[in-house]
């Protein structure tokens, strides 16, 4: 008569309920390794973006120290106005510079940097969304209504969720501000 030892029959391997524990823990340190790496993805875009609106700020700044104290005027909220009188390429098609450059590396095409929204170059923040811009004066020097910063521009970021918070890309709606929006000055 055979016997079977039943010591022996388990030294082979696993059984199914530990693979199933293990493989269960992985998927969860997995899930939580991943959700961690999204938070910390979206903070570096949020610190990118506060970064790129305080350059932008300081350019435009610089801008207007050069041209008599006055602010680039666009025609609407996006950031192209800013690319044509910062980077000196008033196409804002990518061409060489016919003017004076105050942002040198606008010129060099980094994706990551500067894009192409509505056929027009525009700077990008963090989460690759043009940064929204608009003079407080319009071409005229009249005072432009719902400016944050009167006298001078207003400069921000839709944030992290893209939706911005002014619904008209002119910049013209009242209701400027939401929870994720990110403001310079």
């Amino acid at each position: 008569m055979t016997h079977f030892n039943s010591s022996k029959r388990f030294q082979g391997g696993f059984s199914l309920i530990e693979l199933l524990v293990v493989i269960s823990i992985i998927v969860i340190l997995a899930g939580l390794g991943l959700a961690t790496f999204r938070k910390v993805q979206r903070n570096q875009a949020i610190d990118l973006t506060k970064v790129r609106i305080k350059y932008a700020t300081l350019k435009t700044e610089e801008y207007a120290n050069e041209n008599n104290g006055l602010y680039p005027v666009g025609d609407d909220a996006s950031s192209a106005i800013l690319y044509n009188a910062l980077s000196g390429d008033y196409s804002g098609q990518g061409q060489p510079p016919t003017g004076p450059t105050y942002w040198k590396e606008l010129l060099n095409k980094d994706p990551s940097l500067v894009g192409v929204q509505g056929g027009k170059r525009v700077i990008f923040d963090g989460f690759l969304q043009s940064i929204r811009y608009r003079s407080a004066r319009d071409e005229n020097g009249q005072l432009v209504p719902n400016v944050k910063n009167d006298g001078s521009f207003d400069i921000w970021s839709v944030g992290p969720d893209g939706e911005p918070s002014d619904f008209n890309v002119d910049g013209t709606s009242e209701s400027e501000f939401t929870k994720d929006d990110i403001w310079g000055r």
